[in-house]
């Protein structure tokens, strides 16, 4: 089935934003677009999805934002920042180069900088799997719905079916006396100046009219007919 879900949490100083995409797929596909955040509960969120999910192409992404004014908390990862001044030094050592990258330089660098209120990654934990947990529930209820109208289209087909079934085998039976008639007619007609048995010809009629007999068919038919409808607990 086909499926959308999507959700929001929040805390004080973040916004979280979960969405979940199922396509149809014989087997579970799963597929992540997740901010470094969100990465390290990625096994988790692939559990999650496959305890509820049997199968599918599941696509799983996620947007994590700082609420306005919580900034406050913004603080330097010392030890990130040493990191980086390292390697500048010995890219400078081998290049023979002084340049030396500028104040806004480091601001584009997104990992020496963390925000003290929002680092807790138990916190952000939480709020990502209740996230995308009432994203599942949003995707199943549309899953759901779909279903439900394929159902509701099934079974009238299956009703259509069933009566054109009924009218191909009451045109069987009727013809099936006609058409014996007619082969034995067209025959005579054809070898009546031939000296030929006539139990003969009968039994190379029946053999015709055996050819063209669609009975087999229709049983399977039935057959098939009264499997689907114990499959749709009809």
């Amino acid at each position: 089935m086909t499926g959308y879900g999507r959700s929001d949490e929040h805390n004080d100083n973040l916004i979280l934003s979960v969405e979940i995409r199922s396509l149809n797929s014989r087997f579970l596909d799963f597929s992540t677009r997740l901010p470094r955040q969100l990465a390290p509960f990625e096994d988790e969120a692939y559990k999650l999805i496959k305890k509820r999910c049997c199968r599918g192409r599941v696509t799983l992404s996620a947007k994590v934002e700082s609420v306005p004014g919580s900034i406050n908390g913004l603080t330097v990862n010392h030890d990130k920042l040493k990191e980086y001044l390292t390697v500048v030094k010995e890219i400078q050592n081998t290049s023979g180069q002084d340049d030396f990258p500028s104040i806004g330089d480091f601001l584009r660098i997104p990992e020496i900088f963390s925000n003290g209120a929002t680092d807790d990654e138990y916190e952000i934990k939480d709020i990502f799997i209740n996230a995308l947990n009432n994203a599942l529930n949003e995707m199943e209820r549309i899953r759901t719905s779909e279903g439900e109208n394929i159902q509701v289209d099934i079974i009238k087909r299956l009703q259509e079916l069933k009566v054109a079934y009924e009218k191909i085998q009451l045109i069987s039976e009727v013809n099936r006396d006609l058409v014996l008639e007619r082969y034995h007619k067209k025959l005579k007609d054809l070898i009546q100046n031939v000296n030929l048995d006539e139990s003969r010809l009968y039994q190379e009629v029946v053999i015709l009219c055996e050819k063209r007999d669609i009975t087999e068919e229709l049983v399977r038919l039935n057959s098939h007919y009264d499997l689907f409808n114990k499959y749709m607990n009809l």
